[in-house]
């Protein structure tokens, strides 16, 4: 077999290189020929041209208090009235607006609220208008907040109140929350805002004619002063409709409980009265109501029971008082008692069908124990000295009532001491409240000197509740605080004795 010369390979290889020169000179020329550009018309910048938008406002209102650390706020996430086909935020859902049907003065809403959920209603109304709020939920886990539309906080969340009533300080459009509790529930927002009603110039009687528009109550509003005597009549029976009259700041004075057409009383204090009218099972009515308020000189009718009224003093080196006595449906009984501040005070309020509730306010009108709430025991250390109304407001049916009142005695140690002995005499047999702040997390012990069949102990924080129970019968404890607050320390007399006895009260 030949083998081709050196030089033969080498001229292939020249042919080889300059073909190969070639082509890329070529590619080099067309790459470099000007390609012309296609022309895209620009899209036109008229928002007329562009598509709607589908967006999900944020809430203008509620607006927090900026002293409101943001890490704990609540979950902004409303329900809307209708589904969206768009994911919500749970910061970013639109408020619910209600608006009244004409000739009512009163919206329902109900609804479903996640645990922590806050669903958000506005609502338009004038300067000095009652407003109401009732919400309900099975769990009654499910509470209110109210704000005006700069942020102001007119209900607190942190109070947890299901039911609220005020007057309005502004014609502007309120934002109402409804706040979800611990677990998912159903709830029903009731927003009753009464219309204000004058008598005529000279006048001390009006007649009003009204419906109950798809059978909503419809409530009124007017002024008086503390001392007039107010009548109030329905002109239909009380099976077709019935009163609820009440004062926005101090609360019931007749009971719809009590189902009646008529009522008269003295009025408590200068301010708002709410006078509703309330349809039967939410019938429509037609009815007219009349009242009046004479002038303050004309005498009460010898008929018009006046309301009892009564100051509660403590007997010297005692604690407590007791107050017993018979109260009709829907009759409020109002006790008036001085008290210091920081002072704990304890309300338990007994009847035999336990459907006698309990009211407190301060002097100017603002109200520690909503009537709404219908409790028949309470306790909170108290805000300022001053003189405190205690209402005892009747159920449906004619009850006695025994009203024990508790207005603990206030102790410190001394500078430097850890400890305290306190000697006392159960006088009367009542039990004797003692009351000291302190810290979570200290060990207190509570020793009482005598045996359990003489006297034993009661323990129990203003806000936290029992520490030892009175049931328990037993002279000593010794515990370590949950929370810093007021601690309530009685020594519970056996069987009402007159006992002599010292305490000794420890906080290493």
């Amino acid at each position: 077999m030949s083998t081709k010369s050196p030089i033969s390979r080498t001229k292939l290889y020249f042919i080889f290189i300059s073909l190969v020169v070639s082509v890329l000179l070529l590619m080099g020329c067309t790459l470099s020929v000007p390609i012309s550009p296609t022309l895209i018309p620009p899209i036109p910048t008229s928002a007329g041209s562009l598509p709607t938008q589908t967006s999900i406002l944020s809430s203008p209102t509620p607006l927090f208090p900026t002293t409101t650390s943001a890490a704990v706020l609540p979950t902004l996430t409303a329900i809307l009235p209708s589904p969206t086909t768009q994911p919500i935020a749970a910061t970013s859902a639109a408020a619910m607006n209600i608006v009244f049907t004409t000739g009512t003065t009163a919206a329902v809403r109900q609804g479903t609220v996640q645990p922590g959920q806050v669903v958000t209603y506005t609502l338009a109304a004038g300067a000095s208008q009652p407003m109401v709020l009732i919400l309900d939920s099975p769990g009654k886990d499910v509470t209110l907040g109210v704000y005006e539309p700069n942020g102001t906080m007119l209900l607190d969340p942190a109070n947890k109140y299901t039911r609220w009533q005020w007057l309005l300080p502004r014609t502007e459009v309120y934002t109402i929350q409804a706040i979800g509790g611990a677990s998912t529930e159903n709830y029903t927002l009731t927003v009753k805002v009464a219309q204000i009603v004058n008598f005529a110039s000279g006048a001390s009687s009006m007649t009003l004619s009204g419906k109950t528009i798809n059978g909503f109550v419809f409530s009124y509003a007017l002024s008086a002063k503390a001392g007039q005597t107010m009548t109030v009549s329905l002109n239909v029976p009380s099976t077709t409709a019935y009163l609820d009259v009440f004062g926005i700041a101090t609360g019931v004075l007749l009971s719809p409980t009590a189902k009646a057409t008529t009522w008269t009383g003295v009025l408590p204090q200068t301010q708002e009265y709410v006078i509703e009218v309330i349809p039967n099972n939410g019938q429509v009515v037609n009815y007219s109501i009349t009242i009046s308020i004479p002038p303050a000189s004309t005498p009460l009718p010898t008929s018009t029971p006046a309301p009892a009224f009564g100051t509660i003093v403590f007997t010297t080196g005692t604690t407590a008082a007791v107050r017993q006595g018979t109260i009709q449906p829907g009759q409020v009984i109002s006790y008036t008692i001085s008290a210091g501040q920081l002072q704990p005070m304890i309300l338990i309020l007994e009847s035999p069908n336990k459907d006698v509730t309990l009211g407190v306010f301060e002097p100017n009108g603002n109200i520690l124990v909503d009537p709404a709430k219908k409790w028949t025991r309470w306790q909170a250390w108290l805000p300022k000295t001053e003189v405190y109304t205690i209402q005892v407001i009747g159920g449906t049916s004619t009850e006695n009532y025994t009203l024990t009142v508790k207005v603990a005695q206030l102790v410190n140690f001394a500078s430097g001491a850890s400890s305290i002995t306190l000697s006392g005499k159960t006088i009367n047999g009542f039990v004797f409240s003692y009351a000291l702040s302190a810290r979570k997390g200290q060990t207190m012990t509570v020793s009482l000197n005598i045996p359990s069949t003489t006297a034993y102990l009661d323990v129990f924080g203003i806000a936290t509740g029992v520490l030892l129970s009175p049931t328990a019968k037993a002279t000593t404890w010794t515990g370590v605080l949950p929370q810093t607050q007021e601690y309530v320390i009685e020594v519970i007399p056996n069987n009402g004795q007159v006992v002599n006895y010292s305490i000794i009260i420890s906080i290493p």
